[in-house]
């Protein structure tokens, strides 16, 4: 059999990633049945184990957009479709995602509070937090999809993204391309259409701890780009630009997004092989213990200062 008429375009061991949507769908819709049975002390482990379920979601996805599973192009809409119902709609992201990788931006002199928006005024924290329960709803892809529509691009990134304009204007020039904006918008009803089931099922556990939870997840993701390159040696050379990890536990759950950079000096390398970059890559990079999350001032205080200080 030729290597084209396979179904995966690089190994069957893939089905990992694409378990993790049924798995995900399960344990959700688990809690969402079982909430009104479940103790008030299961919440300690439950956030958690749904920050971990978040994770591990955008981490399957992330290694699917840049080695796609199957062969066929239909099958990687299907897959990219049941990603976005577990976790968030999957074409915006990944569109913001690529235009990562080509932006040279570097962490070393922001704060994580700043990145996760703490260090605002009370007031603007809770705007922010009216503003994600507007997301929630789907209302920012809503408004977004509609004024692509309407808007010249100039415009809607003075919107959306004012203090970010070139990046802005590579991310809406993006979502314009049909096939790109038919994606973006079956993304954000399949989303919507998970939430729809979980509020069904419960409408307390939908809003008294689905919604709160992701709230604080979210929150605390933000700061996913500043671990995992705060502290790099040098962010301008695609060898030292990034920081990686090697916890067994932690690249298990994530699929080696661990050896992230491994992942930016070859991005097109499947998560399987990334180890195998390693030996590419100069010593004197920054690597960190257990996972990504460690990567923060607090544990480095002298690295800290040093970086203010330059």
């Amino acid at each position: 059999m030729s290597k084209q008429k396979t179904l995966f375009r690089v190994t069957p061991k893939d089905l990992t990633l694409i378990a993790v949507i049924p798995f995900q769908i399960t344990v959700l819709v688990s809690l969402a049945m079982w909430y009104q049975e479940l103790p008030w002390w299961s919440f300690f482990w439950l956030l958690p184990l749904h920050f971990a379920l978040s994770l591990q979601g955008t981490s399957a996805n992330h290694n699917h957009y840049h080695t796609p599973i199957f062969y066929n192009k239909r099958l990687n809409g299907l897959l990219r479709l049941g990603y976005s119902s577990v976790t968030s709609p999957k074409t915006p992201h990944n569109a913001g995602h690529g235009i990562h990788h080509i932006a040279k931006e570097s962490f070393n002199q922001s704060s994580v509070l700043g990145v996760m928006g703490l260090n605002k005024a009370l007031w603007k924290q809770i705007v922010g937090l009216f503003r994600y329960v507007f997301y929630f709803f789907g209302g920012q892809y809503i408004v977004y999809l509609i004024l692509l529509r309407i808007w010249p691009i100039e415009r809607l990134v003075k919107f959306a993204m004012p203090n970010e304009p070139e990046m802005g204007e590579r991310f809406f020039r993006t979502l314009t391309k049909r096939d790109v904006l038919i994606a973006a918008q079956n993304d954000v009803i399949i989303w919507l259409a998970f939430k729809g089931l979980l509020l069904v099922i419960d409408w307390q556990f939908f809003f008294f701890y689905f919604l709160p939870a992701n709230f604080l997840i979210d929150t605390f993701r933000q700061n996913e780009n500043y671990v995992q390159h705060w502290g790099a040696t040098d962010p301008n050379d695609n060898k030292r630009d990034a920081v990686s990890c090697y916890g067994k536990l932690y690249n298990m759950l994530t699929f080696n997004l661990g050896y992230h950079q491994e992942h930016h000096f070859k991005p097109g390398t499947h998560w399987l092989d990334l180890p195998k970059i390693t030996e590419q890559l100069p010593h004197d990079r920054r690597v960190v213990p257990f996972m990504h999350y460690v990567n923060l001032p607090i544990f480095y205080p002298k690295l800290s200062l040093a970086l203010q200080s330059n």
